[in-house]
């Protein structure tokens, strides 16, 4: 789940797991890439590179994985 918390912490490293303890980036490994993956898909969709379709698919998917909307929020405000 993609909280407010992970998002410090991945902004605290601006996004580098390597500035991460090899045990803290296993215990969030899974959601520290869906951080990454969400923000190159709002990349996308923000300069054009995306379909309606895909763009849908992305909204269903900030949904589902971020704990609530602020959180989505602030994955779409993020800027490292």
């Amino acid at each position: 789940m993609v909280d407010h918390a992970l998002l410090d912490t991945y902004q605290a490293v601006a996004g580098d797991p390597e500035r991460m303890t090899t045990a803290d980036l296993k215990r969030i490994q899974a959601d520290w890439t869906t951080v990454d993956e969400l923000l190159l898909d709002l990349h996308m969709i923000k300069h054009g590179y995306t379909t309606d379709g895909y763009e849908n698919h992305v909204e269903r998917r900030l949904k589902a994985v971020c704990a609530d909307e602020s959180v989505v929020a602030r994955l779409r405000d993020l800027k490292l």
